[in-house]
């Protein structure tokens, strides 16, 4: 048997097996459940051989670490990527909430995984997610500081509560796109999303009066 705790793709034939079986993970705990999801669904899902599956991963619980791990190294990626273009705090929160609404479209099996096994496994949250998460908030709260540090965000508000209340709306978007099948644009979601959010409900002639924009 070759090395079993590898994760990392191979060349040619190898490496389009190992990407076959972490998409097969996907799609198949997305519609079935961890619990309910055997190794041999996984790799007759990706077109291999149980034993193939184990040449790349320990077990299920390594493939699904890995297909998440891979899912948040590539948002994380993409945003870092993307800062480097936008300078405006505002532009940096806008562009975090769209690139996460459009995983939906972009990974439907993936948002289905995350907004399903997410809220019904404690182990779950704890052994897969919960560092990503973490990373994410505070991805977040350093973009919030920057703009309280430049006027453009207020400074009596915690930038750890604004970026929980940020990743709450997105997250309730998107389990409403995963439950209900509701479709949605997510440019204009998360424009509307960011204006509530740094401005409130109130209607725009309220909050010039008040001094609010």
């Amino acid at each position: 048997m070759a090395e079993a705790g590898r994760t990392t793709p191979a060349t040619g034939v190898s490496g389009d097996k190992y990407q076959r079986i972490l998409d097969a993970a996907v799609e198949v705990i997305a519609e079935r459940g961890y619990f309910n999801s055997p190794v041999s669904a996984i790799a007759k899902r990706a077109g291999v051989a149980d034993g193939t599956l184990y040449l790349y991963f320990k077990s299920k619980d390594e493939v699904l670490r890995t297909a998440i791990d891979t899912t948040f190294e590539g948002f994380f990626k993409q945003v870092e990527a993307q800062f480097q273009v936008l300078a405006d705090p505002r532009e940096r929160l806008e562009y975090i909430v769209r690139i996460h609404l459009e995983s939906h479209s972009i990974n439907r099996s993936m948002t289905v995984l995350m907004q399903t096994e997410m809220r019904q496994s404690a182990r779950f949250i704890a052994e897969f997610s919960h560092h990503h998460l973490v990373r994410y908030i505070q991805l977040v709260r350093e973009v919030i500081r920057e703009g309280q540090g430049q006027g453009i965000f207020r400074q009596d508000v915690s930038d750890g509560f604004v970026a929980h209340c940020m990743f709450g709306a997105i997250d309730e978007l998107l389990s409403s796109a995963v439950f209900t099948g509701r479709e949605y644009d997510a440019k204009a979601t998360a424009r509307q999303l960011l204006d509530v959010l740094l401005h409130g409900i109130a209607p725009h002639c309220v909050r010039e009066a008040q001094g609010l924009d």
